[in-house]
């Protein structure tokens, strides 16, 4: 717990009422019960089929390898959750901006606009903005609530415009200005995103086409000339060993392509 600095801020941003030493006793409690329901069986089938000796090394390599594996997945899950609500978050808020402008100029209060937003469909945002709705319930002020959402909120770009707000609040400044300023300011980002996405997706294609397509082609053409003219066999194996290259490749190439795409879209 000592060595995970980062895992105490992650833990409370995602929201669990845990600190990361009973977070992490919880993880090593489940991948050691993983352990004992790969071990055991394992163990006692092994018996019955290579002996005391080989059964045990063999079960407690594969239930070993399984416990690290848990524990690691269950240490990393904040990170995972995390990432999500940034992505939830980022990807809403141009809508949720919308909403409060709309509000702000329709004549409606602040605080009825955060109200009205928390009660939307925006997914994380709107939770975020449950959560200042609450803080002012309990009697902290507007600004204060929303400077409380910025040490939250986990996405830095939430962040930022939320601290504009606030700092637009405790200035007396149009709400509704600076609210339209910050959506034509989103919006103009996002549609730069978008084009460098679809210029790295040429790039993508490209590379795809090359080691996915071209190269396989070319290459099992070659592999069968080359084993005609100089004798040397080509067993069944080559094949599906290029046929797993192909696997792996694409389902890599698909993963990339995903973790490359803008929140927005």
């Amino acid at each position: 717990a000592k060595r995970s600095d980062s895992l105490k801020i992650e833990l409370e941003q995602t929201g669990f009422d845990l600190d990361e030493r009973e977070y992490l006793g919880i993880a090593f409690l489940a991948s050691l019960y993983m352990f004992s329901i790969i071990f055991v069986p394992i163990f006692l089938v092994g018996v019955i089929f290579a002996g005391f000796l080989k059964a045990f090394v063999i079960a407690l390599i594969l239930a070993g390898i399984l416990f690290f594996v848990t524990f690691l997945y269950i240490k990393k899950y904040p990170k995972l959750l995390l990432k999500k609500k940034i992505s939830d978050l980022e990807k809403n808020l141009p809508y949720v901006l919308r909403h409060l402008y709309i509000q702000i100029r329709s004549g409606v209060t602040i605080f009825d606009a955060l109200v009205s937003v928390s009660s939307g469909n925006y997914g994380y945002a709107s939770k975020e903005f449950g959560d200042i709705v609450k803080d002012i319930n309990r009697g902290i002020s507007i600004e204060s609530a929303i400077d409380r959402a910025v040490l939250r909120t986990p996405s830095q770009y939430f962040r930022r415009v939320i601290w504009q707000i606030s700092n637009e609040l405790k200035g007396g400044g149009d709400l509704g200005e600076i609210l339209n300023n910050i959506i034509i300011n989103i919006s103009a980002e996002q549609r730069i995103a978008i084009r460098k996405y679809g210029s790295l997706l040429n790039t993508f294609s490209l590379m795809y086409m090359m080691l996915a397509v071209v190269l396989p082609s070319l290459g099992v053409t070659f592999l069968i000339v080359l084993s005609i003219f100089s004798g040397i066999s080509i067993s069944e194996t080559m094949f599906w060993l290029i046929l797993l290259f192909l696997f792996v490749f694409q389902f890599m190439f698909l993963g990339m392509v995903k973790s490359r795409r803008p929140t927005i879209v």
